[in-house]
């Protein structure tokens, strides 16, 4: 009897023991390197830091919020049809952040908190004031996106 392994090219895809399998999608091409652990260095420390504190930061804030931050990342979402990237409610605020911090650069991603926030009078407290201010662009209806971050 014979058999012919065509689609096992397309279940090889991951890390099996010490190889790590990649596939091309348009080629079935399947490709296999041996796993390399990334060294830790003070970027990946950095970035994991500011992640975790964005990631509080967000669950922290006011259901009102972000559920605004869900209405603009559809509206974003329907007026960039077509594009690759696909926007929710998590990466707009974190996209708002990084924008922040390059407006204002003595502000600490790893530390900034709600109270900060509100103290500092900084032009996130609300979405439309985000937009107004070129954090984010434009969608229609932004301007009714003014429930507070706390």
């Amino acid at each position: 009897m014979r058999v012919q392994l065509d689609t096992i090219t397309r279940a090889l895809v991951g890390k099996i023991g010490k190889l790590v399998f990649y596939r091309y999608r348009k080629s079935d091409v399947l490709i296999a390197r041996a796993y390399k652990r990334r060294k830790i260095d003070h970027t990946n420390i950095t970035l994991k830091n500011q992640s975790q504190n964005l990631s509080r930061l967000y669950h922290s804030t006011s259901d009102a919020y972000r559920i605004d931050l869900m209405d603009y990342a559809t509206n974003r979402n329907l007026e960039t049809v077509g594009e690759k990237c696909i926007y929710n409610a998590y990466n707009v605020f974190t996209i708002m952040m990084y924008k922040l911090k390059k407006l204002h650069p003595e502000i600490d991603l790893k530390t900034i908190d709600i109270t900060y926030i509100i103290d500092n009078a900084l032009p996130i407290r609300t979405i439309s004031e985000a937009v107004e201010n070129e954090l984010l662009p434009k969608v229609t209806r932004y301007q009714s996106l003014d429930s507070w971050i706390v």
